[in-house]
């Protein structure tokens, strides 16, 4: 999604309460059991945006390597199927996660994401930043790839930032971390982080806060997120159910369910519409909810062994 200027996201909701369960997909199921490629579900139309008795059924998670596990929700409105959502969970203790730009000093290079996966061999990967026109896609807030700092050094939108791979020889810090600038402090002059992507806004926060206002915006979305057991989620909605508000309650309701959901302690929006891009590929799973559109960045998950 290209942005000429510097926007500030938001999206509407009417607060509802989780109350039931649905069964998995059984095509689904079947699918990662026989290792076949999955495909995302196709929405004949985009539901209303109205949020009430919204639930997701129960998360499986199925592994896709060592580490990187895998799983597809349904998202119901009472009894009607409302959205999918995608999610890839990783330890970063057994994997690095990876930043990639298309930007150099002498052209800018934009892929599908297919072609991303191929060049880099990622077990697993998302979309990155949001990025602009003019320049030709250059990242709306900083971008760190190996060590290399491209885009803005600040954007007064940016609410928090993914970083990764830090160089610290000590090993006090986490080798992957979600920064919510309400509570955590960056300086890309002395971040020992050699992986970034900042952006916004910050959906949930580490205190049940949701940190998005209401609009009536509904798009498929990508979310990076980190779980209270300090785990990194990958999450995308195949559909376009949701406003940001509305994802930013999902997400806080999934914690409030007796099996914790998705057990998210903060969750950031990354670029969303039609560059809402997942593709995993190992294995154990093939997936891909790609809509056939270049990206210049993107985010990547690698083993370490």
């Amino acid at each position: 999604m290209i942005r000429r200027n510097f926007i500030k996201i938001a999206g509407l909701g009417t607060l509802g309460l989780i109350k039931s369960d649905y069964t998995n997909f059984d095509y689904t199921q079947e699918q990662i059991n026989n290792k076949k490629e999955i495909f995302k579900k196709e929405f004949s139309r985009i539901p209303s945006s109205d949020y009430y008795n919204v639930s997701h059924n129960l998360i499986v998670w199925k592994s896709a390597a060592d580490g990187v596990d895998f799983s597809r929700v349904e998202v119901y409105r009472e009894k009607e199927l409302v959205d999918v959502i995608a999610t890839v969970k990783i330890n970063p203790e057994i994997n690095k996660i990876r930043v990639f730009n298309g930007n150099t000093e002498t052209r800018t290079e934009s892929r599908y994401i297919e072609s991303w996966q191929e060049k880099t061999g990622a077990l697993a990967m998302i979309n990155g930043n949001q990025y602009m026109s003019d320049p030709h896609l250059y990242p709306c807030a900083l971008v760190i790839c190996d060590g290399k700092q491209i885009g803005p050094k600040s954007n007064k939108y940016s609410r928090g930032m993914f970083v990764a791979e830090p160089k610290d020889l000590e090993g006090k810090l986490k080798k992957a971390d979600l920064l919510d600038f309400d509570y955590d402090s960056f300086d890309y002059k002395t971040t020992p982080y050699t992986q970034g992507v900042q952006h916004w806004p910050i959906l949930l926060d580490r205190e049940g806060n949701i940190k998005v206002k209401e609009t009536d915006l509904r798009a498929n979305r990508t979310v990076i997120a980190k779980t209270k057991e300090d785990e990194i989620l990958f999450m995308t909605s195949e559909g376009e159910y949701f406003t940001l508000y509305n994802l930013g309650m999902f997400l806080k309701e999934s914690n409030e369910r007796k099996d914790k959901g998705f057990n998210i302690h903060t969750a950031m929006n990354l670029d969303g519409g039609n560059t809402s891009e997942m593709i995993v590929k190992s294995n154990g799973i093939k997936y891909s909810n790609n809509v056939k559109t270049r990206i210049p960045g993107v985010i990547g998950v690698f083993s370490r062994y």
